[in-house]
């Protein structure tokens, strides 16, 4: 499979660049974080890659790495929805495109219809989702 913190990180400077999140790779700053969802800001977004599912083809160079997109934003729910789909409307359907770090994304599909509700979390602060399955470029010795 491609290697996976490369390929959020690619997905999160590619939103950050269409003013969608803002991303520090450090962690240090921002509101855009991979793999993890920290306690504050309010407003946030995690990238996550979760259950591989596929199994990966040996002849085809690719693989299908599920990703989901989770977006807090406050004591209003219409706030983390609405920026849950706005990142669903950007990556639904993108690829083929060589992300900012050098990803090869062949195609980002959302699985599900619109974003998600988690309902909201111990602060009061409310949570969506939104799921993807990637298809992205990942030779190896045998997958040219």
């Amino acid at each position: 499979m491609a290697d996976d913190p490369d390929l959020l990180d690619g997905l999160a400077r590619y939103l950050a660049e269409r003013g969608l999140v803002a991303y520090d790779p450090t962690g240090a700053s921002g509101d855009c974080f991979v793999e993890l969802m920290p306690s504050a800001p309010a407003e946030a977004v995690a990238l996550t890659i979760y259950d591989d599912r596929a199994e990966p083809d040996s002849l085809l160079a690719y693989d299908e790495p599920r990703v989901q997109v989770r977006v807090r934003g406050g004591t209003d729910p219409r706030v983390s929805r609405r920026r849950c789909q706005a990142i669903r409307s950007a990556l639904h359907g993108l690829g083929p495109v060589v992300l900012p770090d050098s990803t090869e994304l062949i195609l980002a599909v959302c699985i599900q219809g619109a974003a998600a509700s988690l309902g909201a979390d111990e602060n009061g602060w409310h949570e969506h989702v939104c799921n993807f399955r990637m298809e992205v470029h990942s030779p190896t010795v045998h997958r040219p």
